[in-house]
């Protein structure tokens, strides 16, 4: 065997396969850097909510999906257009040291961070959002339910109605929460804010009837006014608070009315020598006439504010009340003098008819803490409180005859003490139903109201 043939062929091979390892040895490497550079130039997608990154997807394609896949659903569930409620951003960055997180990943991600806003229409009055509600359709029927109160709350047929502001609706999406029903948006509107205005009191104005005007109740009207000192009086002239409801929309509805209207009788007085004088006697009842008015109103939120006369035809003429005054001379037991003036002062308000009611005594207008002196002697038969009498002093004279001494500010005898003609008993003042201080005086026969004129000296 000739070794050195075959030690040449051993080292020959030897030296080919370390050619073919360096080869393999340098693919390798190449292999790996273009492996590295592949990886450190691919690009991923990072997707955030809000500034805050919560995950890593390989392509935009698969967020698209997801994001879609998500409006979907709730878009079935809910029935209507929506949005995501955060801000969705997505930015590339290099692949190289980031986690990409599988599509059921991020599916579960989204879930969970992501909320939807709901697409739905605002009531905007004057620019300023009044209501949210889910549609158009449930927008107009709103606003014509508003129209629609104010026409039934007042009477008459419907010639036109106005709305004073600018009234528009946009869509828009929303958190759901502040989607309003048909009923509270209607309700939201008519209502408003409470805002406060004044009264001013007039001549014979009480609480109640305030009260009873302003539709609220006697407790919400003292509730507003802390200062009243008292809610048996009021004083001619005082401002009142009122605290009434400011509408979202001011709606102004013009009516036909048909109304009838009472035509006051008018009072003739002729002389009559049979009866005392000083003393009348009704010889013809009044009774008033009637005519039938046609009138074009104006009405805001439901108040009255314009009413103009379009026709008017009349129903029942008046029929004239005539009173008969006597002019015969009174005898002394039974004519005037029987009794002193109780006080000094004018007399602002006679015995008889006043409105609708009857007025039992006369008025005496004086400064709070005038004397009142009795009558006539006598015996105090009540000393106290009495409804709208106020303080009230009743001195009983015998025969028949008691006197009235109403709206006291102080008393100064008390229940069973005997009295004196033109003694002191009490003082001008207001309490009870009174606009100012004054002393209302009776004179009552057997229980019956009768004209103190007519008993006492002149």
């Amino acid at each position: 065997m000739n070794f050195a043939k075959l030690r040449g062929f051993y080292v020959s091979k030897l030296q080919k396969n370390k050619k073919i390892l360096y080869m393999i040895a340098g693919c390798s490497i190449l292999m790996v850097l273009f492996m590295f550079f592949s990886l450190y130039n691919r690009n991923i997608y990072a997707i955030s909510v809000d500034g805050k990154v919560i995950g890593n997807a390989k392509n935009e394609k698969v967020i698209e999906k997801l994001k879609q896949e998500l409006l979907d659903d709730y878009r079935d569930k809910m029935g209507c257009e929506i949005a995501f409620y955060q801000n969705i951003q997505v930015e590339p960055v290099k692949a190289l040291g980031q986690k990409v997180d599988t599509e059921q990943q991020l599916r579960e991600k989204f879930r969970k961070i992501l909320s939807v806003k709901i697409k739905a229409v605002c009531i905007n009055i004057d620019e300023k959002q009044a209501a949210i509600v889910s549609d158009k359709e449930i927008a107009e029927r709103v606003l014509q339910d508003v129209k629609d109160h104010y026409v039934e709350k007042t009477p008459g047929d419907l010639i036109k109605i106005d709305i004073a502001e600018k009234v528009t609706l946009a869509e828009k999406y929303v958190n759901p929460l502040s989607i309003l029903n048909e009923e509270d948006a209607k309700n939201l509107i008519l209502q408003g804010s409470l805002e406060m205005t004044t009264y001013k009191v007039q001549q014979g104005d009480t609480l109640w009837d305030i009260a009873h005007k302003q539709d609220m109740s006697v407790e919400e009207l003292i509730q507003a006014n802390p200062q009243l000192k008292s809610v048996d009086k009021l004083a001619l002239g005082e401002i009142v608070n009122l605290k009434t409801i400011k509408p979202l929309l001011n709606v102004v509805v013009t009516k036909k009315v048909v109304y009838s209207e009472n035509i006051p009788y008018k009072t003739e007085t002729v002389k009559d020598k049979s009866i005392v004088k000083g003393n009348q006697k009704i010889k013809q009842t009044g009774q008033n006439g009637e005519r039938q008015v046609t009138a074009e109103v104006t009405y805001k939120n439901g108040a009255k504010i314009e009413q103009n006369r379009i026709d008017e035809k009349i129903v029942k003429e008046p029929v004239n009340k005539i009173v008969a005054c006597g002019t015969k001379v009174q005898l002394a037991s039974r004519g005037s003098g029987r009794f002193l003036w109780p006080s000094s002062g004018r007399v602002t308000s006679p015995f008889g008819r006043r409105g609708r009611g009857m007025h039992t005594g006369i008025d005496i207008a004086n400064s709070k803490g005038t004397a009142i002196y009795a009558a006539n002697s006598g015996t105090v038969s009540f000393v106290g409180r009495k409804g709208g009498y106020g303080n009230l002093v009743i001195i009983n004279h015998g025969g028949g005859f008691s006197t009235y001494y109403a709206h006291c500010n102080s008393t100064l005898v008390k229940s069973g003490q005997s009295v004196s003609r033109g003694q002191k008993i009490a003082t001008v003042g207001t309490t009870g139903r009174t606009t100012g201080p004054h002393l209302h005086f009776e004179v009552r026969v057997n229980g019956q109201p009768k004209n103190p004129i007519s008993y006492l000296g002149k």
